[in-house]
C-alpha cells in the first residue's frame, strides 16, 4: 500500500491548528477524522475561500478560533487501497488534484497518497539504497555510499579522539583501583572467569554511560529516526520524525553487544576450556541484537531535542539531493571513506600517537604507563 499515514485532525478542531498542519503538510491538506472514519479535507482552498470572507481586525482571530467542521471542511473522494498505480494516477487526474484520501469501503482513513507518491512507487528500481549514519557530538553525517552530508571530517575525527579519551580513562581507572579491590574467595579458575568478565562489564558499561552523558547520545537518537524516516519514506518534518524508533537493527551498537557476548568465551577459557567460546557463540548468535537493542534504547540514545532532529533532517535533506544529482557508482573503497568509520580511527589513532609522544616527553608518565600499556590497548 502506497499511502503514507498523515496525522489528522478532529472536526472540533480549530481553524488556527488546521491551518498550520496544512503549511507544514507535504500534501498542502490535512485530513478530517472522526474516530478514525474520513469526514473530508482540509485544503488551501478551503483555507482560502472561509478566511477571505473574515473580517479585519481582532474578529479575524475569532474566525480561526471556530471549530474545523461548518467552516473549513471540504468533502473529498477517498480512493480504495487496491487500485493499481495507474488506476491512482486517472483518479487524481479526473479530481484534478495531486493528493487525495485512501480509506476503506468503509471510511476508514488509511494514509494519503500523491503525484509524487506514484513517481517514487514507479522508480522504485533507481530507490535510495541504505542509509549509513555516524553519530558525533556536534551533529549528523549521513552516507548513501556515493555521496555523504552532515558534519564533515574534523567532526568525525574529533569523535574518535573523543571515543580515545573516555576508554583511556576508564581503563586507567581500572588498572588503578583493581590492585586494591578485595580478592574473591574463590578458586583460582573461578575467579579469574569472574573477574575478567567484571572487567569487561564494567568497562563496557561505563564506556556507553559516558556517551548517553554527551551530547552524542540525542545525535544518534537524531540520525536513527531521520534515517527510518528516509528509508519508510516519511515526511522529513520534526513532529513526523520524532515518532520514529530510537533503536536501528543496523546501529554498530548491535556489533559492540556481539564482541562482548563472544569474548565472554576468552573470560571464561581458564575455567570452562573450549566450551567457553562454543557457549558464547551460541549466546551471540540468539541474543547479540537483542542486548544491542537493548543497549540502543536505554545508553546509547536518549531522546533528542529539536535542534538536534533539525540538523538530522537538513543533513537527510542535503544527502537526498546530493544522491538524487549524484551519477557516481560507489565502490568499496568509496563507501568505507563516506561511511565515516576510517576517520573515526584515525581520530582514535592519534589520541594513541598523543599519549604515546606524553610518554616521550614525559619520562616520569612514561615510567608509570609502560607496565599497563598493554592492559590500557
Amino acid at each position: 500500500m502506497l499511502a503514507r499515514p498523515l496525522p489528522g485532525v478532529s472536526p472540533q478542531e480549530r481553524v488556527g491548528v488546521a491551518a498550520e498542519w496544512v503549511r507544514v503538510s507535504p500534501y498542502r491538506c490535512v485530513p478530517v477524522l472522526s474516530g478514525g472514519i474520513l469526514l473530508g479535507l482540509v485544503t488551501e482552498r478551503s483555507l482560502a475561500a472561509y478566511l477571505c470572507r473574515a473580517p479585519d481586525g481582532p474578529e479575524r482571530r475569532r474566525w480561526l478560533e471556530a471549530p474545523v467542521e461548518g467552516t473549513v471542511l471540504a468533502p473529498t473522494a477517498a480512493l480504495h487501497p487496491l487500485l493499481s498505480v495507474a488506476e491512482l494516477q486517472d483518479a487524481l487526474a479526473a479530481e484534478g488534484v495531486e493528493a487525495l484520501p485512501l480509506a476503506e469501503g468503509n471510511g476508514l482513513y488509511l494514509g494519503m497518497i500523491g503525484a509524487g507518491d506514484l513517481v517514487r512507487e514507479l522508480l522504485r528500481p533507481l530507490a535510495l539504497p541504505q542509509l549509513a549514519g555516524m553519530a558525533t557530538p556536534v551533529g549528523v553525517h549521513l552516507s548513501t555510499g556515493s555521496v555523504a552530508a552532515g558534519v564533515g571530517n574534523p567532526a568525525l575525527v574529533a569523535t574518535g579522539f573523543c571515543f580515545f579519551v573516555a576508554q583511556f580513562a576508564l581503563l586507567a581507572l581500572l588498572t588503578v583501583v583493581t590492585p586494591y579491590l578485595p580478592t574473591l574467595p574463590l578458586p583460582p579458575s573461578w575467579r579469574e572467569a569472574i573477574e575478567l568478565t567484571l572487567t569487561g562489564l564494567v568497562t563496557l558499561t561505563g564506556f556507553l554511560a559516558l556517551i548517553r552523558l554527551s551530547p552524542l547520545a540525542g545525535f544518534h537518537a537524531a540520525e536513527h529516526q531521520v534515517v527510518h524516516a528516509v528509508e519508510r519514506s516519511v515526511p522529513l518534518l520534526p513532529d513526523q520524525v520524532a515518532r520514529m524508533p530510537r533503536v536501528h537493527p543496523r546501529c554498530g551498537t548491535n556489533l559492540m553487544a556481539g564482541m562482548f557476548l563472544l569474548g565472554l568465551g576468552g573470560a571464561f577459557t581458564p575455567l570452562l576450556g573450549e566450551l567457553g567460546f562454543v557457549l558464547s557463540g551460541l549466546l551471540t548468535l540468539f541474543y547479540w541484537r537483542s542486548v544491542g537493542a537493548w543497549l540502543q534504547e536505554h545508553l546509547t540514545t536518549r531522546p533528542a531535542t529539536e535542534a538536534q532532529l533539525v540538523q538530522a533532517i537538513a543533513a537527510a535533506r542535503t544527502l537526498l539531493e546530493r544522491h538524487e544529482a549524484s551519477t557516481i557508482t560507489p565502490t568499496p573503497l568509496r563507501r568505507l571513506l563516506h561511511s565515516g568509520m576510517p576517520q573515526m580511527l584515525l581520530g582514535f589513532a592519534l589520541g594513541v600517537g598523543f599519549l604515546a609522544l606524553l610518554c616521550l616527553l614525559i619520562p616520569a608518565l612514561g615510567d608509570v604507563l609502560r607496565p599497563h600499556w598493554n592492559e590500557l590497548f
